[in-house]
């Protein structure tokens, strides 16, 4: 949705007072609330990039970005505006709109790395593998997306948004870095999957090595520091989660891939935490109508997607009854009355 509102912004200011454009914009924009606060979100972002456009470094950026763009042959003609329509799209992307130069310039390097590469994505509830030129495959996770960027002493992919599983073809004169939620992932030759949301980052090594660190750079010091965060082997996983420390554990590696074969598996997992998992591969979302149920715990096994036998499952093992009133299409749970039993 966000992709569409920043196409129309470009769209508009080339057409300049063309009446059909207008009215197809004001069409698609009057067709859900939604597509105008996205719409209302870019042109905000744009008003942000375009008020630090001239600082020295967003100039800096803005070259270094053109040039690596027209090495690779991949210029599009609606990159004009690149400076202003990369750093919105990163920008609404990551649901903030932060003024203050740092954080602009961060957008400026996240949409550089993202449009000078190849982009895949996969909509909710699809699954899809790609294969790379040198051997290496990814297969992307419902709603995720990932930009990769080949280069000579390099393969960079950065991780937007959802989970990938990475299967790294050996080649030690190229590190394999995986860029998401401000850390990096590096391998030679491995296997690993990949998590990042608003909430977490989680990585899981399946075979190999990997290492993970971040980016640090102060205010004294302007030069980009690499912190290391951890060194992982087999079946070990780094998770950093909102409000709590990192840490490295053991992790049930077969659990944690599942959704390649279609299944989430859950093992005595709170019911609001796995509520939030079934709801990541279905348009059809389910809420609890009383917060007294989140804490219930479950345990199974479901086919990604399949919502309904996951809530009729809940309904006949747990004192949990479907709301009558489902609302906006979501399906409501409700703790079951004493009447039923």
């Amino acid at each position: 949705m966000e992709e569409a509102a920043a196409r129309w912004s470009e769209i508009l200011r080339d057409a300049g007072d063309d009446r059909r454009v207008r009215e197809d914009f004001e069409a698609w924009r009057a067709r859900s609330p939604a597509h105008a606060d996205a719409f209302q979100r870019i042109e905000s972002a744009r008003a942000l990039a375009r008020s630090v456009a001239h600082a020295p470094q967003m100039q800096s950026l803005r070259r270094e970005t053109l040039a690596r763009v027209a090495q690779r042959g991949r210029r599009r003609a609606w990159l004009r505006g690149f400076a202003v329509a990369a750093s919105l799209l990163v920008a609404v992307g990551f649901g903030v709109l932060v003024a203050g130069l740092d954080t602009t310039r961060q957008l400026y390097r996240d949409a550089r790395d993202t449009l000078a590469g190849d982009v895949y994505s996969t909509d909710i509830g699809q699954r899809s593998t790609v294969a790379l030129d040198d051997g290496s495959t990814i297969t992307l996770n419902t709603d995720s997306r990932v930009s990769v960027d080949y280069a000579p002493g390099r393969r960079s992919v950065v991780l937007q948004r959802g989970q990938a599983l990475f299967k790294v073809a050996k080649d030690s004169a190229r590190p394999f870095v995986v860029s998401a939620g401000g850390r990096q992932v590096t391998a030679l030759g491995t296997e690993f999957d990949v998590r990042v949301s608003e909430r977490m980052f989680e990585v899981t090594l399946l075979e190999g090595r990997v290492t993970v660190t971040r980016e640090h750079r102060s205010a004294a010091d302007p030069a980009v520091a690499i912190v290391p965060l951890a060194e992982l082997r087999p079946g070990q996983q780094f998770v950093a989660a909102a409000k709590a420390a990192p840490e490295v554990r053991e992790a049930d590696v077969k659990r944690v891939v599942s959704w390649r074969s279609g299944q989430v598996v859950f093992e005595d997992e709170r019911l609001e935490d796995a509520i939030a998992e079934m709801n990541r591969y279905s348009r059809q979302q389910v809420v609890l109508g009383d917060a007294r149920l989140a804490s219930l715990r479950i345990s199974g096994a479901f086919n990604t997607g399949d919502t309904g036998t996951f809530v009729e499952a809940l309904v006949a093992y747990f004192p949990i009854e479907r709301g009558a009133d489902d609302r906006g299409g979501k399906i409501v749970l409700n703790p079951r009355s004493p009447a039923r039993g």
